[in-house]
């Protein structure tokens, strides 16, 4: 009897130390977090406002290994949406949809827990300051938590937590936007060139994306021999031009090119001729292959800074693979003419 006595007196005493930590903890898990970038509003917002760029600032991404994220048809601007399925102990499942988005000034998302079955309301807003931006990302949930989970919370450290996961997060992203504003894209230096005019000689054609390789293979080496053939001086290496890219169809307007010193024509081959123009241009280390994570950095240039290509897109191969048997040292420069 005076066993259970103490086993109720102690118990009690658990469930009042328990409660008063529950009158203690948060009401909420509303956090609010800001930095300063130092950077063109366009080089944060296209960041946050497609859900795809957030794979490279978000720190639950790195969190969870096992997370799995399905894009919705649309996931950049108003209406874009993923879902998410990862560990339940780390970050769960969900769904996220932006819900609003103003240009440069503002994304907000709603985001559905499915483990917890709660909802919270995000905001990212965005303020120039002279040469920076000021980055305030918010959360608020839809309702407070239920009073018996306070305690839990204040166990755990959640709030501190979140606090520290958007630090981590707008850390990553002020890394990222301060590289953009120095030219560099996903590893990849971007300069602006301004070129002379060119002269090129080609075989142009609509080729599967799958049939590259050949289509090179095919048509360079018939484009040598005739330049050979007739004595034309050469202005660089061979190139790929491509004045249109169907991915959804999986093909490529492109032609198999040889730069000419002069403007010309040949039998046997088109020729192309463009003007003195203002060039964005990348140098690209490694497999030819590999070039189009260079093209997706340059896609994310022009629309920071409110520029469009005009084709062709133009890879020219600087090095010969028959002399440099080293995948990771055959140079690829790529050029994109741009306009305002």
């Amino acid at each position: 009897m005076k066993f259970l006595k103490w086993f109720l007196f102690i118990l009690m005493a658990i469930v009042g130390i328990y409660m008063l930590m529950c009158v203690l903890g948060p009401k909420n898990l509303n956090t609010t977090r800001s930095t300063t970038i130092k950077a063109a509003p366009a080089m944060v917002f296209n960041q946050i406002n497609n859900l795809k760029k957030w794979d490279a600032w978000s720190p639950w991404n790195d969190m969870d290994s096992s997370m799995v994220i399905k894009y919705g048809a649309k996931y950049e601007g108003k209406g874009g949406q993923y879902t998410w399925k990862g560990d339940p102990s780390l970050t769960g499942s969900g769904d996220m949809l932006i819900t609003e988005s103003i240009k440069n000034e503002k994304t907000a998302v709603t985001m559905n827990f499915h483990d917890y079955e709660t909802t919270s309301f995000v905001e990212f807003n965005l303020k120039p300051d002279g040469d920076e931006v000021d980055v305030e990302w918010k959360m608020e949930d839809k309702e407070d938590l239920p009073f018996i989970m306070r305690g839990m919370m204040l166990v755990l450290g959640q709030k501190s937590t979140l606090k520290k996961n958007f630090d981590d997060g707008l850390a990553a992203l002020k890394s990222s936007a301060e590289k953009r504003a120095k030219g560099e894209y996903d590893g990849f230096m971007i300069k602006p060139v301004e070129v002379k005019e060119k002269h090129f000689i080609m075989n142009r054609q609509e080729v599967a994306m799958e049939n590259i390789s050949q289509f090179y293979a095919t048509n360079l080496g018939s484009l040598f021999g005739k330049v050979q053939k007739n004595g034309i001086e050469m202005s660089g290496k061979p190139c790929g031009l491509f004045f249109k890219w169907d991915e959804a169809n999986g093909k490529t307007d492109m032609a198999a090119a040889i730069p000419v010193a002069e403007k010309l024509w040949i039998a046997d081959a088109s020729s192309l001729d463009l003007p003195e123009a203002n060039t964005l241009q990348i140098d690209f280390y490694g497999d030819f292959s590999g070039t189009a994570k260079a093209h997706y950095a340059m896609e994310d240039y022009l629309k920071d800074h409110g520029l469009f290509n005009n084709p062709p897109i133009i890879e020219e191969y600087l090095t010969d693979p028959a002399e440099e048997p080293d995948p990771s040292k055959w140079l690829t420069k790529i050029i994109y003419y741009v306009s305002k």
